[in-house]
C-alpha cells in the first residue's frame, strides 16, 4: 500500500513538476483571488485578523488612549455586599437603598447616571422599596436604564412596540419615524418610572471563542426602525451633535457585527468607589474611604463582584469586569474614540493586489529571490496591522494578506523543488549527447531557474546537469569550485539542431563552451555524472585571479 501511493506520488510530481511555469504561477495566483474574493464577501470562513493574534496585538499596544477622567464606577463589589448584607441582606437589596443613592446623585448635577442593573422584577418583598425607587427615577434628570436585549429571531412574537418603550428606539428622520410597526424582544423594566426613563441595550455579544471585542450601538428592527444601546442613550443627552452624526453612519440592516472595542491599558482601568460607601455618604454616616465629588462625572452603578457573575473573558483578561466594558464603551462612545476598519471589500482588494503582485515578481524574477520575504513579508504585513491599532484613524487588517503570502509562497516554492526535480534528471537510454555550460559565479537558484526557463522554451527534450551545491540550514556553498559548471543533456540530434538557438538564448546566464560532446552506448544517471565531471574537469578551473575561467 505504501508504495502503491508513494509511486502514486512521484508520478504526480513528475508531471506537476512539467507543467509550464506561467501556466502555474498564474493558475494558482487566479485560484487565490477567487478564494479571497468568495471568502471574504460571501463565506466569510477566513478572512479577518485571527482572534488571538488581535488580542495579542490589543495587549502590546503602545499608544493607549487615557481614560476620561469624568468616567466614575460606583461598585457593587464584594465589601459592599459584605458591608450592607447585615442590614439589607443578600443581593439584591430593597430598592429604596437604591432610591436613596440616586436621589445624593442628583443632588451633585451628575452629567450622567448609568444604571449596568436590568429591573426586570418588581420586588414582592419590599413594594415600598420599589414605590421609593420609582418617585426617585422620576425626580432624576440624568438617569439612563438598561434593558436586556433577547435573540432577535424572536422579536416578531415580542408584544412590546415603540409605544410600550419609545426612548429604547434610536431618534430616526422624519421619512423614518413612522415606521413603528416592529416589536422587539427585549425584558423590560418592571417599574413604570424605569421604563418612562430614557434606555438603551446592554447586551455583551461575544465572538464564537466567548471573547467580548465588538460592541453593537445600533440594531436595526424588521420594519427599518433602530433600538440603541445604553452608550448611544447617553451620547444622545449629552452631545446630541455626535448622535444625530451616528445615526446617520448607522450600519445596515443585517449587519449584526458591531465595531471593535478601542480598550483602555489594562482591565479596571476606570476609578471606582464603593457603592457601600456612597451609601453611607448619601446616609449621613462616615464612609470608610473618601467619597470625591460627583458634579459633571459620568456615573456607572455596577458590579464587579465575582459572586454577581458580571464578567466577560476580553482581550485584556479571561476576567473583565462587565461594568468596566461598559465603562470603556461609554468612553468610547462619548469622546468618539472608535477603532474603524477598512471595509470587507478593501481588505479584499488589497490581498487580490498582494497576490497579483507576486505572481508577476515571481515569473520575471523567480521564486528564489523571495526566500527572505516569504518569512519577512507575512511578518511586516502583521506588523503594520499591529502598528495601525496604535493610535492610527484606521485599523488596517493585513491577516489575510500575510496569511495568503505565507500558503502562496510555500505552494510555490514547493512546486518550484518538484520543476527542478524534473528538468534537473538526465535521460536515459542511447543516442545522447551533452554541451558543457560555464559561468562565472556559482549557479545558485536564481540563474538555475532562468537556465530551466531557456531549456523548457528551446529544447524541451533536453535536461540540466549541475553540481548540488549547498549543504546546511543556511544554504552554505559545498563546492563553489565545482559550481560554475553545468551541462545540457538530451538526444544528440535535438541538440545538435537547437544548438543555436541555445547559444543566443544562455549568453545572459552562462556561455556555452564548444561544440557538443557524443555520448556512446547507452547511458544512466552515474554514467552520465561521470561524463560531465571528465568535461568539466578536461579545462583549467582558474586564471591568474583564483576565478573560474
Amino acid at each position: 500500500m505504501i508504495q502503491a501511493l508513494q509511486r502514486a506520488h512521484a508520478a504526480w510530481a513528475r508531471k506537476a513538476g512539467a507543467l509550464p511555469a506561467r501556466k502555474v504561477i498564474w493558475g494558482l495566483a487566479a485560484v487565490f483571488c477567487v478564494w479571497v474574493l468568495l471568502d471574504v464577501l460571501a463565506l466569510q470562513l477566513t478572512g479577518g485578523v485571527a482572534r488571538s493574534t488581535f488580542d495579542a496585538m490589543v495587549r502590546a499596544r503602545v499608544l493607549v488612549d487615557k481614560p476620561d477622567p469624568r468616567v466614575l464606577i460606583i461598585d457593587i463589589d464584594e465589601p459592599s455586599l459584605k458591608r450592607m448584607a447585615p442590614e439589607f441582606g443578600r443581593w439584591p437589596w430593597p430598592r429604596d437603598t437604591l432610591a436613596t443613592v440616586l436621589d445624593y446623585l442628583e443632588q451633585q448635577q451628575p452629567a450622567a447616571i448609568v444604571w449596568d442593573i436590568v429591573f426586570s422584577d418588581a420586588d414582592r418583598i419590599s413594594p415600598g422599596g420599589d414605590a421609593a425607587f420609582d418617585s426617585a427615577v422620576q425626580r432624576s434628570r440624568h438617569s439612563h436604564f438598561s434593558v436586556a436585549r433577547l435573540s432577535h429571531d424572536t422579536d416578531a412574537q415580542s408584544e412590546i412596540s415603540r409605544a410600550a418603550l419609545p426612548t429604547l428606539w434610536a431618534s430616526a428622520a422624519p421619512s423614518a419615524a413612522a415606521k413603528q410597526s416592529a416589536t422587539v424582544a427585549v425584558i423590560p423594566p418592571a417599574l413604570s418610572a424605569v421604563a418612562a426613563s430614557r434606555l438603551g441595550y446592554n447586551n455583551g455579544y461575544v465572538d464564537a471563542d466567548g471573547v467580548l471585542r465588538r460592541y453593537r450601538s445600533f440594531e436595526t428592527l424588521a420594519d427599518g426602525s433602530s433600538i440603541q444601546s445604553i452608550p448611544m442613550s447617553v451620547l444622545a443627552a449629552l452631545r446630541p451633535d455626535a448622535y444625530q452624526q451616528a445615526l446617520a453612519a448607522m450600519p445596515a440592516a443585517g449587519d449584526t457585527g458591531g465595531a471593535l472595542i478601542a480598550w483602555r491599558r489594562a482591565p479596571s482601568a476606570y476609578p471606582r468607589v464603593s457603592f457601600a460607601d456612597v451609601f453611607e455618604a448619601a446616609e449621613g454616616g462616615k464612609p470608610t474611604a473618601a467619597v470625591p465629588s460627583f458634579a459633571g462625572k459620568i456615573l456607572i452603578i455596577g458590579s464587579a463582584a465575582a459572586s454577581l457573575h458580571d464578567i466577560h473573558p476580553t482581550p485584556l483578561g479571561a476576567t473583565h469586569p462587565g461594568v468596566d466594558a461598559l465603562a470603556t464603551v461609554l468612553d468610547n462612545t462619548v469622546n468618539q474614540r472608535h477603532i474603524r476598519e477598512l471595509p470587507r471589500w478593501l481588505n479584499a482588494l488589497l490581498a487580490v493586489a498582494l497576490c497579483l503582485g507576486l505572481a508577476a515578481w515571481v515569473q520575471h524574477r523567480k521564486i528564489a529571490s523571495l526566500t527572505v520575504p516569504t518569512l519577512v513579508l507575512p511578518a511586516g504585513l502583521m506588523f503594520v496591522s499591529y502598528l495601525t491599532l496604535n493610535g492610527a484613524p484606521v485599523f488596517v487588517d493585513l491577516q489575510l494578506s500575510a496569511a495568503l503570502a505565507l500558503v502562496f509562497l510555500a505552494l510555490l516554492r514547493y512546486w518550484n523543488q518538484l520543476r527542478r526535480k524534473y528538468w534537473c534528471t538526465p535521460p536515459e537510454g542511447a543516442g545522447l549527447a551533452l554541451w558543457e555550460l560555464r559561468r562565472s559565479s556559482p549557479w545558485l537558484e536564481v540563474p538555475l531557474d532562468h537556465l530551466i526557463d531557456l531549456v523548457e522554451k528551446h529544447a524541451p527534450d533536453c535536461r540540466v546537469v549541475v553540481p548540488d551545491l549547498f549543504v546546511g540550514a543556511f544554504q552554505e556553498l559545498r563546492w563553489p569550485e565545482l559550481g560554475c559548471n553545468a551541462a545540457l543533456v538530451g538526444p544528440h540530434d535535438t541538440l545538435q539542431r537547437k544548438l543555436p538557438d541555445l547559444a543566443r538564448a544562455v549568453q545572459r546566464v552562462a556561455t556555452g563552451q564548444g561544440s557538443l560532446l557524443s555520448l556512446e552506448g547507452t547511458h544512466n544517471r552515474q554514467t552520465i555524472a561521470h561524463a560531465a565531471l571528465r568535461v568539466w574537469s578536461a579545462h583549467d578551473t582558474t586564471d591568474s585571479g583564483g576565478e573560474p575561467t
